[in-house]
């Protein structure tokens, strides 16, 4: 139906060109002076001109978009340059180029920024460029370029799509944690610093050739004078080497400080993530909502693409039991590990179930993202007992780890 409204409103204005142009015809016979005669052929010529651009091609055109492709993180600046090169320089009288590209990347843009309208020009390269200020996280593509161009009265539209596929993985933020007392000696009940667990000299299990990144303390010379290559030693797993991130991806509420918190438990896992492939530490994720998605502890670079990309590009599950979710899976958590619990609301059902790992003796730290004036009493009551549990709490304000009552305790 719409193909064939088209078709009637370029018939109609056809007619009333035509009829003007016979009207100007019959003008000029009656009239038979100078005026009258300019005035049709005038008009004449200009009807020629739109037949001929009706017959003409556009030619080939071939489009290329920089900018919109590879990984960045998230609040990083964003320009996209669209280039058109065209081999027959054919007579348009404007040339309107648009950028197809995801919905969520056109909410982060200025209205009409994807679009651009060219003039008549003798140029065979036509170029523009838009800017995204702040990129959120999430993965963006690039469908195609659509070009349109139309005669002066707007009867003959000329339109083609050029496919252009370009992706572009933003992913979230991530800070640096220094320091970050997680572990204890339960013999000793003396705090250990992640540096310090992992160079300690007492449990050196071998050597393997030095990556760019390694700490120089912990280069092994005679391993490296034997092999004639720098040689890194390599420590013995300590219990709670190991990360096991649980994100709770329910979202309770669509207010921005829930979005906020969202988004800041969001950056808390990407953080740990990175913090233990920086230091060597085994990690894995648990994503926790209407279903599971499970990546299990281990160290390998494409582990840590994965989860970084899902991260990337998670969205709120709706609302589920986190308990009848995770209660299946508790006999899949490997022994010695950290389990690191990231959420954005903390209930009783979540209160309980991590009662019962503290009582089957797993190493916890349970995160609730700080939505500020919506904390309610509840929640924070929730949290102390968490930590009467010998469970280490946080807060989490403004993308940094915050402990929300000095040094944890343990029972």
């Amino acid at each position: 139906m719409k193909q064939i409204g088209k078709w009637l409103t370029r018939l109609l204005k056809l007619l009333i060109i035509l009829a003007a142009a016979g009207g100007l015809f019959s003008y000029a016979m009656f009239q038979g002076n100078f005026v009258s005669w300019f005035l049709f052929y005038s008009v004449a010529v200009l009807l020629l001109l739109m037949f001929l651009y009706a017959l003409l091609p556009l030619g080939k055109i071939t489009v290329d978009r920089n900018g919109l492709n590879g990984a960045q993180q998230s609040g990083s600046p964003c320009t996209v340059t669209i280039r058109i090169r065209r081999s027959l320089l054919f007579p348009f009288l404007y040339l309107a180029v648009e950028d197809i590209v995801d919905e969520e990347l056109q909410r982060q843009l200025p209205g009409g920024a994807l679009k651009k309208i060219f003039y008549s020009t003798a140029s065979r390269e036509l170029m523009y460029t838009y800017h995204v200020p702040e990129l959120k996280r999430g993965r963006y593509r690039g469908y195609g370029i659509r070009l349109q161009t139309s005669d002066m009265f707007g009867v003959f539209t000329k339109s083609r799509f050029l496919p252009l596929a370009d992706e572009l993985l933003v992913y979230p933020k991530h800070h640096e944690i220094q320091g970050w007392d997680v572990y204890e000696r339960s013999e000793t009940e003396t705090k250990q610093s992640l540096q310090d667990m992992v160079e300690d000299r007492t449990a050196i299990a071998g050597a393997r050739e030095y990556e760019p990144g390694d700490r120089l303390t912990s280069l092994d010379w005679k391993a490296s004078a034997r092999a004639g290559k720098l040689m890194t030693k390599e420590f013995e797993e300590f219990i709670g080497r190991q990360f096991l991130v649980v994100w709770d991806n329910r979202l309770e509420s669509d207010a921005f400080a829930g979005q906020d918190a969202y988004e800041k438990g969001i950056e808390l896992a990407a953080s740990i993530i990175m913090y233990a492939y920086r230091e060597h530490l085994q990690v894995g994720m648990w994503a926790v909502g209407s279903s599971v998605v499970q990546y299990p502890v281990g160290f390998s670079e494409e582990q840590r693409r994965r989860m970084m990309a899902w991260l990337a590009q998670a969205r709120p599950s709706p609302e589920s039991s986190f308990v009848k979710a995770v209660q299946p899976l508790e006999q899949e958590i490997p022994d010695g590990v950290t389990l690191v619990y990231i959420t954005a609301r903390l209930d009783d059902s979540v209160v309980e179930q991590l009662r019962r790992l503290a009582g089957r003796q797993v190493r916890m730290v349970c995160a609730l993202m700080d939505k500020q004036q919506e904390n309610e009493a509840w929640e924070t009551r929730r949290l102390e007992q968490v930590r009467s549990f010998g469970i280490q709490t946080y807060l989490l304000q403004r993308g940094s780890l915050h402990q929300e009552s000095g040094e944890s305790r343990r029972n």
